[in-house]
């Protein structure tokens, strides 16, 4: 860019700079002068409580929370501002519209400036920001309200922005993932998540401002921006939609190290988290006399640790057929309920017949539980009796009277032992066992019926391919009132018992869906790649990264020097300033050996074991499992000689080394997982 354009582009920088900071402060003497109008008053009315009526009391209160809601909007509105001010854009088109003689300038930010009817930066999920990620130069449309705007797109530009001075300015005339996106690409990773609204790909940008389709699946490779999409995505459907909110969203995450990893991405995009949960512990909602589940990363630990990994208990349980017997084995359960004699309730005779038919047919399509209390409201409107006071009581005495078990554990068990499997549903930590749950919850549906929250409109499922067929069942049928935003991978389904072909099966469960592929990973190295599509055996997976001289380093060493060793490496990483340094271990107990023999030699370094675990050092020590979703600035991937990842666990392993960003160490290759040669050092 030459001098005479760079000094406009900071020029205008200088105004919007000036326009935020006036806005900040008209916005902070606003507060100041609502919350002392507040607190006078809440002073008021207590000092003249008894002389309001009840009518006055309320409309006092009424008035007082009116000015409490204005003043939090004040209070959010300055604290976008803010954000703004050390960054207010970071993209630039020049547009002239069809039929125009004068092209206008659109700067795009994080959040829109604006003073009275004046568009200084536009928010990137604005109609007309659209034109900056779906159009190169040339011809070019957006989606306005009042329809489609076409025209041309004259020239693309993105800046630098830090601390409110212009550092460096891109020509972006020929696409986004050119100098500025591998500017970004090259900085070293945090323990936090980081928004991408300065580098977001069309494919991606298609994804977050999809509209038109009720759900979306995406089949997305490691490191190319799946999650982070899925979140942008969230952070768009919450700015164009008013009637939805951060509490009607609902995020499935594989476990809390990956929650909190993913935490800081709607407040960097200037809106509140949403609600975030993971199988097991969503669970706990219907299992709430339970006093402790198993999680997913403690199921994976129990089974990779196995000597056994073939269960065959297990593989049942992950299976289509797991479902198919038990819906058969309830609806057997069912039948076998007969009202076979007749039952007084006061003064009136209940028909054992009449009472069949309403059971077995008039109420066929509830629960059992919702069946017996229809049935007892029957009652007591046909005998005018008072359903506040019997319904219940009959509803009991139902109960009681024909036995009729809800009994979950019992009714489970049985099941099981029907099916000729173990019964014992308890893991050695006396915790029910992961691959159990879903079953429980299904028997606990047929016997009280599925709950409606019609509070969330968006779920956002994440590693959907670690999902059994009958976990995505109940999550649709819970959530049946939602769009769903379904994201995975097939090559790193790291549950051995169960496996997609492609995530497009899932179109026949969550019907109204587009699969969308993307193959491009902006997270790994090109050699780092070459090598992780070696592991599996596929070639459709790229990176766009442009690095040099990004090798994968392969060390061969005895289990008893390999501290000695990691502590020199972990030396040298840490001279290249990489901030974030991973040792990867594939079990829990590896983990906890590596971190006891670097803390004998004085390594700083912290162990994540648990789900519940925070990650807070620069350098982590973890286990396979639970690196999934994470990325890291350098992984050194620990493999034990005699205990080393196998074909059944090959997926694992390409997790482990699909977390790398600018470097991949591995000690004791695998070498019967590749399929070919790796170029080395």
């Amino acid at each position: 860019m030459d001098e005479e354009k760079l000094k406009i582009e900071k020029r205008y920088l200088k105004i919007v700079v000036e326009v935020l900071k006036k806005q900040i402060t008209e916005y902070q003497e606003s507060i100041d002068k609502s919350k002392k109008m507040i607190n006078e008053e809440k002073r008021f009315m207590w000092e003249n409580l008894s002389d309001y009526t009840d009518e006055e009391r309320m409309l006092a209160l009424s008035d007082v929370d009116k000015n409490v809601n204005v003043t939090n909007m004040q209070i959010n509105r300055t604290s976008k501002l803010e954000k703004s001010l050390d960054s207010p854009y970071f993209g630039k088109i020049v547009f002239l519209k069809s039929n125009s003689n004068k092209s206008i300038d659109v700067y795009i930010g994080l959040s829109s400036i604006q003073d009275n009817s004046k568009f200084y930066v536009f928010d990137w999920r604005s109609p007309i920001a659209s034109l900056f990620y779906n159009f190169e130069l040339g011809e070019a449309f957006y989606n306005a309200p009042v329809g489609q705007i076409s025209g041309d797109v004259l020239s693309k530009m993105q800046f630098k922005i830090v601390d409110s001075k212009l550092l460096r300015c891109f020509n972006s005339d020929i696409n986004i993932d050119d100098e500025f996106l591998q500017e970004i690409l090259a900085n070293n990773s945090s323990n936090k998540m980081k928004n991408i609204v300065s580098t977001i790909q069309r494919e991606q940008n298609l994804i977050i401002r999809n509209v038109s389709d009720k759900n979306l699946i995406v089949q997305g490779a490691a490191g190319s921006g799946k999650t982070s999409v899925a979140l942008h995505r969230i952070a768009f459907l919450l700015y164009k939609n008013t009637n939805l909110n951060s509490n009607n969203v609902l995020i499935f995450s594989p476990n809390d190290v990956f929650s909190d990893y993913i935490s800081n991405i709607l407040p960097e995009l200037g809106e509140d988290n949403v609600l975030k949960t993971t199988f097991a512990d969503f669970s706990k909602t219907f299992l709430q006399h339970v006093k402790s589940i198993e999680n997913y990363s403690e199921f994976l630990e129990r089974i990779y640790s196995s000597n056994d990994i073939n269960d065959s208990n297990i593989k049942y349980k992950m299976s289509n057929l797991y479902e198919q017997d038990l819906d058969k084995y309830f609806k057997n359960y069912i039948e076998s309920i007969n009202f076979n004699q007749d039952f007084t309730i006061g003064e009136y005779n209940i028909k054992a017949e009449e009472v069949n038919y309403l059971f077995n047919c008039k109420y066929r399509n509830f629960s059992i539980k919702e069946r017996l209390d229809e049935i007892s409201e029957y009652i007591c409107i046909k005998y005018h009796l008072s359903i506040k006071k019997l319904k219940n009581k009959i509803c009991r005495f139902i109960i009681d009277k024909y036995r009729i078990n809800f009994n979950l554990f019992d009714i489970y068990s049985n099941f099981l032992l029907a099916m000729g499997h173990n019964n014992n549903i308890f893991s050695k930590s006396k915790k029910i066992n992961y691959e159990d749950i879903s079953g429980l919850i299904f028997i606990y549906f047929k016997l009280y019926g599925y709950p409606n929250f019609l509070h969330i409109k968006q779920v956002v499922i994440d590693e959907v391919q670690d999902y059994t067929p009958l976990q995505l069942n109940l999550i649709k049928k819970i959530f049946r009132n939602a769009s769903f935003t379904i994201l995975g991978d097939v090559n790193q389904t790291i549950n051995p018992y169960y496996s997609y072909s492609s995530l497009n099966e899932l179109s026949v469960l969550f019907d109204s869906s587009r699969y969308i592929e993307l193959n491009k990973t902006y997270r790994s190295s090109k050699e780092i790649i070459e090598y992780t599509n070696r592991i599996l055996g596929i070639n459709n997976i790229c990176s766009v990264r442009n690095d040099n001289n990004i090798y994968v380093d392969i060390v061969e060493t005895e289990d008893e020097l390999i501290c000695e060793k990691l502590k020199y490496d972990l030396i040298r990483l840490k001279e290249n300033n990489y901030n974030k340094i991973a040792l990867i271990t594939k079990d829990k107990d590896y983990a906890i050996k590596l971190y006891e023999g670097l803390l004998k030699l004085n390594v700083n370094s912290q162990l994540i074991i648990s789900a519940d675990d925070l990650i807070k050092n620069k350098i982590i020590i973890i286990p396979s499992y639970l690196s999934k979703g994470l990325e890291f600035d350098a992984v050194i991937a620990c493999n034990e000689i005699e205990n080393n990842y196998d074909e059944t666990s090959s997926k694992l392993y390409y997790v482990v080394c699909t977390r790398a960003q600018h470097s991949l160490k591995i000690y004791n290759e695998p070498k019967k997982l590749i399929k070919s040669n790796v170029v080395r050092r």
